[in-house]
């Protein structure tokens, strides 16, 4: 079936608008991206202060880089 017109073929009671899967879910798919991201920030942040509290507690100087400690 090939469709001549779009205006008439959308309009139609079997179409009813529904040009692409997933009709309605927006909403759905915007709050779990919402969460997905602040979950992806929180989870970011716990593992850098996990990782600068770590490096803190070995105390490295000013000048410890000269002797080639490298901890990253």
């Amino acid at each position: 079936m090939a469709v001549t017109n779009w205006v008439d073929h959308l309009s139609a009671k079997e179409v009813a608008g529904a040009i692409y899967p997933g009709v309605g879910t927006e909403g759905i798919l915007v709050l779990i991206g919402f969460v997905l991201w602040i979950g992806w920030h929180v989870l970011q942040a716990m593992q850098e202060n996990d990782k600068l509290s770590s490096l803190a507690r070995k105390r490295h100087g000013p000048n410890s880089h000269k002797s080639n400690v490298t901890d990253w």
